[in-house]
């Protein structure tokens, strides 16, 4: 018995060592500025929480791209990165005949973002949506 507890206390200790980010804690705040949309070239900038400061990338096919705190980012793959305190937004952005729409992946206070945006864009996205 004391050998099962010594191993449950191990694993324990084990499991909560491997993240610095405590998820309660870490902020939502990001703002990311959509600049341009211009034939299938997107042109972003990251205003607050994010590894990256722009960030240029062709949307053929209107396949949708990841995007996360750390830029351009495989939109299959949910896991989140807990290694630091920036957030863990985690959305797609894919090119539609309208415009652009944006589906969350994680980390947002919206599921999806659809709205008209042809050469400059100038809409922000944060946690709770766009702003003008």
């Amino acid at each position: 018995m004391k050998n099962i507890l010594t191993l449950f206390a191990i694993a324990l200790v084990l499991t909560s060592c491997g993240s610095k980010k405590d998820t309660n804690k870490v902020s939502r705040d990001f703002n990311i500025e959509i600049l341009s949309v211009y034939n299938d070239e997107v042109k972003l900038k990251c205003i607050q929480g994010c590894a990256w400061n722009e960030l240029s990338f062709t949307l053929s096919n209107y396949k949708p791209q990841g995007i996360d705190a750390y830029g351009m980012t495989d939109p299959i793959n949910t896991l989140a990165d807990l290694s630091d305190d920036l957030p863990d937004f985690k959305f797609t952005i894919a090119k539609t005949d309208n415009g652009l729409t944006l589906e969350r992946i994680r980390d947002t206070g919206w599921n999806k973002l659809s709205f008209a945006c042809y050469r400059e864009c100038n809409k922000r996205i944060d946690y709770e949506g766009t702003e003008d």
